[in-house]
């Protein structure tokens, strides 16, 4: 009986939908030169680029607004392989993980997808999860997460983000890739504005965070940086179809950060 209900869960959750009615890439999906390590999966709930070689995704982009957080509870089953990724792919399982000494760090964060069961579910999958230490995990990356979820539920904004980490020589099991650093870029749009509305005023904040284990006392705060510099470290050009009289100089300025940021909260 289970194995049945966890057939007809990945086929909810396996459903595309493709570039010109997805939302989650509709300010452009990032574009890297000479890139040939990757394979995109479209879901309704985000959509990412996945490197064979490392296991993980390259980036995951996704919408995010008030009427991503509901009431549906926490999925509570083990994190998911991923059965949409070609044979010739390795496909991560949730045992891969255990005893590593890394937490199932989620990108696209389980309370953003919690209008119904099945958005849920997707952010378990494992193309959607990446080796983040528990300090970074549940400490500032989570309180970053906090201040983007005040954003949208306290403050009506609209959100397009981009996330995902800065890769070197170690893995899990010589299997998944391990970020030296984390990184999250976010597009702020007011509730009454479109994508149109996207101008030199129009906020953007950007995080690059070291996948370590000492962060005890840190704020998520201390690692603002500028797209642009998230874009040097990655290679990609993020939200390409705002317009080069634009995309510059929101990509090259700090957030300014207003005096009552949220800093804690539960994952």
């Amino acid at each position: 009986m289970k194995k049945n209900i966890l057939i007809v869960t990945l086929l909810l959750y396996t459903n595309v939908i493709y570039a010109n009615n997805n939302v989650n890439i509709a300010l452009g999906i990032p574009i890297k030169e000479n890139d040939t390590n990757y394979f995109h999966i479209e879901r309704s709930q985000y959509v990412l680029s996945y490197n064979k070689e490392l296991n993980v995704a390259n980036w995951v982009s996704y919408y995010l607004c008030s009427a991503d957080f509901g009431n549906v509870k926490r999925y509570k089953g083990n994190f998911i392989t991923d059965t949409t990724l070609p044979l010739d792919y390795y496909r991560v399982k949730h045992s891969d993980y255990t005893n590593s000494g890394y937490d199932r760090g989620h990108l696209v964060r389980s309370e953003e997808r919690t209008k119904t069961d099945t958005d849920n579910v997707a952010t378990f999958i494992l193309t959607n999860i990446i080796p983040q230490t528990p300090d970074l995990n549940r400490k500032i990356w989570l309180q970053f997460e906090n201040y983007c979820k005040n954003l949208c539920v306290k403050e009506k904004k609209h959100l397009f983000i981009n996330t995902g980490g800065a890769y070197y020589n170690s893995k899990i099991k010589e299997k998944i890739g391990i970020p030296d650093s984390c990184w999250k870029i976010v597009i702020i749009l007011d509730s009454h504005q479109t994508i149109n509305d996207i101008d030199s005023n129009t906020q953007s904040i950007a995080v690059m965070m070291p996948n370590t284990s000492n962060l005890t006392g840190k704020q998520w705060t201390e690692y603002i940086t500028t797209i642009n510099n998230v874009e040097t470290v990655t290679g990609y050009n993020f939200f390409n179809k705002i317009g080069n009289k634009y995309q510059q100089y929101i990509e090259n300025k700090l957030y300014a950060i207003p005096e009552n940021n949220t800093k804690k909260g539960s994952k």
